[in-house]
């Protein structure tokens, strides 16, 4: 009984999903690599491997379940090859003294570094293009240059567009839908990109529904969806009651905008670095004066994470409306609720909670939308 328990034990061993690796680093002859996985945003070392006298390695990665894991090889501190891993796979990887890796028996593998190599190549032309702006440049100089950065960037969208589209069941696809030249240049940044990425989703959720980063992929679907939805709503001729915001003003107390429904009502972003719209209020202020006493109320929320400092701003210009802040910059919950992504904006409500106007910052032309709904 024992030698059969050992042998269902070995049995059960056996059965754990493995990829192989054989690997040969020519400039690393009888040296350390290491060998660390990607768990969803951050990398974890998993071991480090030991070559013999001609940089070769041979070795056996135990995965967990059928899904698609990213593994990384580094030399020294520095990433030398990628790969990424399914069950059985058995992969070849070579690192030449000069030039890139090379990779053969994983299809995902090869489309990861197909990828990853389009990507380098676009972000270090879009570098070389915005540092050969410089203050001494003319403004030709400078819309020629804008042009072909845009130029560029709609050429790679189309570049990934078509990767997604041609590779629907790879997880290279999910890659490319969160690649970013910085951190406000997403790849994917418009709120149309929301039905790419639910398309994506839909196929890769067939083929690794338990995947971490497909699981990342839905929570993004999620909320570009409602995202694009907002925008809808926000965008179409009859527009909705306004969404609700609650924050707290500069003594604490907390602050509905809901209380002045009924009202006409300038919802303003601001922060309190803009030395544009610190004048802006000057001109705000003298319209609330006139027009408060006939059902004017402005609700102004600083995107300032310095409280402390917008708080003195605030109170040194004696702005006399509602100003609130939560303290979270960008990422407060009005942000996305309002679909702000440019700072400063404002938006104008009339007694039904209808948007009868948006970045209207011209004083007499704001001053008169404002009469025509008061």
């Amino acid at each position: 009984m024992l030698w059969a328990s050992a042998l269902l034990l070995a049995a059960a061993c056996d059965q754990t999903p493995v990829a192989r690796v054989s690997a040969t680093v020519e400039k690393a002859k009888d040296s350390s690599i290491v060998l660390q996985k990607l768990n969803y945003n951050r990398l974890l070392p998993v071991d480090t491997i030991r070559t013999d006298a001609t940089g070769h390695f041979d070795y056996k990665i135990k995965l967990k379940g059928n899904e698609p894991y990213f593994y990384y090889l580094y030399l020294g501190g520095e990433p030398i090859a990628s790969m990424v891993l399914l069950p059985s796979d058995k992969v070849t990887v070579t690192v030449p003294g000069e030039g890139p890796f090379v990779i053969e028996g994983s299809e995902e593998s090869s489309l990861f570094q197909q990828v990853n190599d389009a990507f380098a190549v676009a972000s270090a032309r879009m570098a070389a293009l915005s540092d050969s702006v410089g203050e001494e440049s003319s403004d030709a100089e400078i819309q020629a240059v804008n042009r072909e950065l845009s130029k560029l960037y709609v050429d790679y969208k189309r570049q990934a567009i078509k990767h997604v589209v041609t590779h629907p069941r790879s997880i290279t696809s999910a890659v490319v839908l969160f690649q970013k030249f910085n951190d406000d240049l997403p790849v994917f940044g418009q709120e149309s990109d929301a039905v790419i990425f639910k398309n994506a989703l839909d196929s890769l959720v067939q083929v690794y529904p338990r995947s971490e980063f497909v699981t990342a992929l839905r929570d993004e679907v999620d909320v570009r969806t409602q995202g694009l939805e907002l925008a809808t709503k926000m965008n179409s001729v009859s527009m909705i009651s306004f969404p609700e915001i609650e924050m707290p003003d500069v003594d604490g107390v907390t602050r509905k905008l809901s209380d002045l429904e009924g009202q006409v009502i300038i919802l303003s972003f601001w922060s309190v670095g803009q030395t544009e719209h610190k004048v802006f209020n000057v001109d705000l202020a003298e319209l609330y004066r006139k027009y408060h006493d006939s059902g004017l109320e402005i609700y102004q929320v600083g995107l300032d994470i310095d409280k402390p400092q917008w708080a003195a701003t605030v109170k040194s210009q004696q702005l006399p409306w509602i100003s609130v802040n939560d303290g979270r910059g960008i990422q407060s919950l009005s942000v996305a609720s309002y679909n702000v992504d440019h700072v400063p904006a404002m938006f104008v409500f009339n007694r039904q909670g209808d948007i009868v106007g948006t970045d209207v910052f011209e004083p007499e032309e704001l001053e008169q939308l404002v009469r025509s709904v008061l």
